[in-house]
């Protein structure tokens, strides 16, 4: 057997800045600071996704979909349901997962829409929101926070 050359490749695997997904468990108000006495960042419905980064006497540091930072108090995240939010400016429910579907009965919903995730189809994505109704969302109009390393080569 020969071999002509050898060829080495070295890959170096880092973690994320951001950790795991998670979603507010309710309505949660966050904070620009990790503590009750820093100023208001945001106020969000339940199911707002999440990732989370560091965290600091009860509270964690959170990142949106916008990549912005913020601060909310461990107790009021989850990472016991996968949750989504909408992206785009618009996004239409569908009663199934196909863009020739019927609009669901809630039809349109706006930006920082956020949503339970129940199950996904392709790319479609079977969605709750707070009150119990359910629809499809295609997966172009949503963000959804996923957990991922760095590849470096």
């Amino acid at each position: 057997m020969r071999i002509g050359a050898l060829v080495l490749f070295i890959f170096c695997v880092k973690a994320a800045a951001a950790g795991d997904p998670a979603c507010a468990k309710n309505p949660t108000t966050l904070r620009k600071g990790p503590g009750s006495q820093f100023p208001v960042s945001w106020k969000v419905s339940r199911f707002m996704p999440f990732l989370k980064g560091e965290k600091k006497n009860g509270w964690v540091n959170v990142q949106d979909l916008e990549g912005e930072t913020h601060w909310a108090q461990a107790r009021d995240l989850t990472t016991s349901m996968q949750c989504l939010v909408v992206k785009s400016p618009v996004a239409t429910l569908r009663k199934e997962p196909s863009t020739s579907a019927a609009t669901a009965d809630l039809r349109n919903v706006d930006k920082y829409t956020p949503f339970k995730r129940t199950e996904a189809q392709g790319e479609w994505y079977h969605v709750e929101d707070e009150t119990g109704r359910s629809a499809w969302l295609h997966e172009s109009t949503i963000w959804k926070p996923t957990k991922f390393s760095n590849v470096d080569f």
